[in-house]
């Protein structure tokens, strides 16, 4: 008869093995895909393997250099130099924040007054010309009109063609008194009027009137137009109207007194039914009566100049006060940055102490006031990192420490062949196993599982292994009376609450004999080689340290068995049958029994392989909950 384990601190089993018969359908090797021991996800401690006559160590990510083979470690690597630590060669030097104030500053405003100065310019322009325009159009309507009036004065004279020329020559003067009077403001004032000259052309009945009129003439035999206008602006209503066809209005380069003047030439066209002449054809106006105004077009153009003149000194003036500005801006904004990137870089350099002074209430003043914040915290989790590096060391030494009391191989023993297995969860932990050489051929195995983890189930671990090989020899095949004085001497110590599971089994390796006693651990798996069956070997008792002696020694209980060639046992600790995957599923207690006939077939090592690659396979990327411990035995 034999009892699974209880789900509490202790499991009490009866002796009694129970045969299990389980087909095996390999021959004892490892099927293929399987994961080499410690192949499997591993997340601090360190795997280590054993077998007789070879020793085979997987150190896994714990940080002592142990000289043997790493195996593989979940978790991302960075060595030194790892990516997004690379530095670019030189670097050109970089304008200062006070320069870039500045020059953004700047360069914004001279685009915005180089943008409003053009637009000024150009609307100015357009208003000057086209009134210049606008006017000269009205003078030559005017000269039109004092013409025409000269004409009615000629034709209201009877018999026209008997006319003297004397008196035509008088009505050509008047015309000219009343051109140069309405052209000039007074003899006192010189050169005000920009009217170059008003010429008359008269084809018909009044062609002793052509070319009468004011101003020079032209030295040129050609025409000075360069642009013909077909459109006006008038500025005062600000609509742009098509120019009838009696009117003209051209611009040019006027040659006369050998100067070169720029002009609006303007035609109106005078009434072909008094003067007579051609009707005009198109643009043609060559043999048509019509009055033509040549006005002087300088004072457009220096009009313009003085504008683009005016405007740009505006904005270079402009400029030059925005940079002042900018300057004394830059310099009271960028002043208390440049006083923290001083203590910033004190404080990099690792003056930890160092303080900045807030200098406003604004956000630079409550960026200093994080930055002292940020530095006491800076100087707080230094003192942290520098208490966690050395409590790492010294964790490091302790794991070290514990390494070292674990077997480093496995023991040779003729007719059998002995493998083991090491995985802590965390750096160091609480489990224990141990071969005990108890002299003329007696062995003990013994596996514990030390309640909790870490540091205090690392120190409990170290002192059962002390007290055990001390009893261990005094008892030698007496496998309950080691544990026995065991947890008499543990319970004293241990911490309450705290407790150890163990199993313990010495092998007469004369004859095969085993005895073996359980103190609330997992039930010893032995594999009958003959029938490739497993049978659970567990016998009665608590575990160690929850009393004394006297409960304890009540009921623990003391087993015998034989192991025959092929036969074997396995021990291990919970963190094989509890491990758990990514879904909280357990790989199961009747699952990892199946194993052992599976596997057992083969060497020891194939064995231990076997498992922790099932144990790995069924974790995947989920977290070792606890520590894998594995010791198996078998006589070959």
């Amino acid at each position: 008869m034999a009892i699974r384990r209880d789900s509490g601190p202790h499991r009490a089993k009866t002796g009694t093995q129970v045969r299990r018969q389980t087909a095996n359908p390999a021959s004892g090797a490892a099927p293929a895909g399987t994961r080499h021991a410690g192949s499997g996800a591993v997340r601090g401690g360190s795997a280590t393997t054993h077998s007789s006559g070879a020793i085979k160590t997987t150190p896994a990510s714990t940080g002592a250099s142990t000289g043997t083979k790493q195996g593989p470690v979940r978790g991302n690597t960075q060595g030194g130099g790892g990516r997004g630590n690379k530095r670019s060669g030189n670097t050109a030097p970089s304008l200062g924040l006070r320069a870039k104030f500045m020059l953004v500053l700047s360069g914004v405003t001279a685009v915005a007054m180089i943008l409003l100065g053009s637009i000024m310019a150009t609307k100015a322009n357009k208003y000057l010309g086209s009134q210049k325009q606008h006017d000269g159009i009205e003078v030559a309507k005017l000269a039109g009109q004092i013409i025409t009036s000269v004409a009615d004065r000629i034709t209201d004279i009877e018999h026209i063609d008997k006319e003297s020329a004397k008196d035509f020559t008088r009505y050509r003067r008047d015309l000219e008194r009343y051109l140069h009077d309405a052209s000039n403001w007074g003899s006192s004032i010189a050169d005000v009027t920009d009217i170059l000259a008003v010429k008359y052309n008269c084809p018909g009945k009044f062609n002793q009137l052509s070319s009468a009129g004011i101003g020079t003439d032209e030295e040129s035999g050609g025409s000075p137009v360069t642009e013909r206008f077909g459109q006006l602006f008038i500025p005062k209503s600000g609509v742009t109207i098509i120019l009838p066809d009696n009117i003209q209005v051209l611009t040019g380069v006027r040659m006369a007194g050998g100067a070169a003047t720029p002009i609006y030439r303007f035609k109106v066209l005078l009434d072909h039914a008094v003067f007579g002449g051609q009707q005009p054809i198109d643009q043609n106006w060559d043999g048509a009566a019509y009055v033509n105004v040549d006005i002087n077009a300088s004072s457009v153009n220096n009009a313009q100049s003085n504008l683009f003149t005016a405007i740009l000194m505006g904005v270079i003036l402009t400029i030059a006060i925005v940079i002042g500005v900018a300057n004394w801006l830059a310099g009271n904004i960028t002043k208390p940055i440049e006083i923290l990137v001083r203590d910033m870089k004190s404080v990099a350099q690792g003056d930890l102490d160092h303080e900045t002074k807030a200098h406003s209430s604004d956000e630079i003043g409550v960026l200093a006031i994080e930055f002292n914040r940020m530095t006491q915290n800076l100087k707080g989790a230094q003192s942290a990192l520098v208490e966690q590096e050395k409590a790492e060391y010294e964790l490091s030494i302790a794991r070290e420490v514990q390494r070292q009391l674990l077997p480093a191989n496995s023991p040779e023993i003729p007719g059998f062949q002995c493998a083991s297995y090491y995985l802590g969860a965390k750096a160091v932990s609480g489990d224990y196993f141990d071969f005990i050489d108890l002299d003329d051929g007696l062995w003990g195995f013994i596996i514990a599982d030390v309640s909790g983890k870490g540091i205090p189930g690392s120190m409990v671990m170290a002192v059962m292994r002390t007290i055990v090989r001390l009893t261990a020899t005094k008892h030698g095949a007496r496998a309950s009376e080691t544990l026995k004085e065991t947890n008499r001497l543990i319970a004293r110590q241990i911490k309450r609450g705290m407790f150890v599971t163990s199993f313990y089994a010495v092998l007469d390796s004369n004859n095969g004999t085993l005895t073996y006693a359980c103190a609330g651990h997992n039930p010893m798996i032995i594999y009958r080689g003959a029938k490739r069956s497993y049978e659970l070997a567990a016998g009665k008792g608590i575990a160690i340290g929850f009393n004394e002696g006297p409960i304890f020694d009540k009921t623990i209980e003391l087993h015998q068995t034989v192991l025959n060639r092929g036969d074997g046992i396995v021990l291990y600790t919970d963190g094989f049958p509890e491990a758990m995957n990514v879904n909280n599923e357990e790989f199961g207690d009747e699952k990892f029994y199946a194993l052992v006939p599976k596997y057992g077939q083969g060497e020891m090592q194939t064995l231990i392989n076997g498992l922790v690659g099932e144990i790995a396979k069924h974790r995947g990327e989920a977290d070792q909950s606890d520590d894998l411990t594995l010791l198996a035995v078998r006589r070959i």
